[in-house]
């Protein structure tokens, strides 16, 4: 019977802290599934599994077999040794990395999926401050999923504050970049005309670019409401890029906004 060697490498997410067992639900129990599937492609010993996030006795069952080969002790429940070693016999056949779970994380969720992607939005935040701020607790709460949309905006995703298979992707690549140096540019859709007393997060995207041209422009809070040091700041850019200078946001200053935006990665 062909064994699974152990790998020392921390797994991608890292475990969260929390045994994962039979009733347990959510994100991390479909990480858990993905990986069980993927050793199931080179060990057929170890049962394929629906991918549902739903961990019950075809998991636990898959678990076991999985710990058998392993070499590890049979138990059913996933811990960090368990958490390291699927992932490191996932990652010797698919190659190395955070790969989608499998399911949708959702406001409510928690776990290492979840803190995984909060601390890649943290990141990015450093460029894109469009982003709020948030904490890599783990827990899907309505500060995550906000910023979540915020980025979701910015490149032309669906607006669901939802950590779906696109959101996963278009996170990760945007995250390599700007790990890389070479910031992704950001597509956000024109959201209509932005004026003084309009709000949201569309606002705070006008008031990131605002302030990521440096001394060009008077910087602003972003905050997400177009006050009057948000109108000024407009008219100040309308004047640089020859634009009627009425302090709104219309088509031509979003494009013009945009762009200059995304000028200032390629600095």
């Amino acid at each position: 019977m062909a064994t699974i060697e152990r790998a020392a490498a921390t797994a991608m997410p890292p475990y969260f802290g929390t045994v994962l067992r039979n009733g347990s639900s959510g994100p991390d129990s479909a990480q858990v599934q993905t990986w069980l599937n993927g050793a199931h492609s080179r060990w057929p010993q170890v049962p394929s599994v629906s991918v549902d996030g739903k961990y019950g006795s075809g998991t636990a069952n898959a678990v076991k077999a999985f710990q058998t080969v392993a070499g590890l002790s049979a138990d059913g429940q996933v811990g960090p040794s368990t958490w390291n070693a699927l992932y490191g016999a996932f990652a010797d056949i698919r190659g190395t990395g955070e790969v989608f779970c499998g399911v949708t994380a959702r406001s409510g969720d928690r776990g290492a999926v979840v803190k995984s992607m909060q601390q890649k939005l943290i990141r990015i935040r450093q460029v894109y401050t469009a982003i709020a701020s948030i904490s890599a607790d783990g827990a899907f709460g309505s500060a995550s999923a906000a910023a979540l949309k915020q980025f979701q905006r910015q490149f032309a995703l669906g607006i669901d504050g939802a950590f779906g298979r696109n959101t996963f992707a278009a996170l990760a690549k945007v995250y390599s970049q700007v790990l890389a140096g070479a910031p992704t540019p950001v597509l956000p859709r024109y959201p209509g005309l932005l004026r003084q007393g309009s709000t949201g997060d569309s606002v705070r995207c006008v008031q990131s670019y605002l302030s990521a041209l440096g001394g060009v422009v008077p910087k602003v809070t972003i905050d997400g409401k177009f006050g009057s040091a948000t109108a000024a700041s407009v008219r100040s850019f309308q004047r640089l890029a020859r634009l009627a200078e009425d302090g709104k946001v219309g088509p031509a200053t979003w494009s013009a906004l945009v762009m200059a935006f995304n000028g200032t990665l390629r600095a």
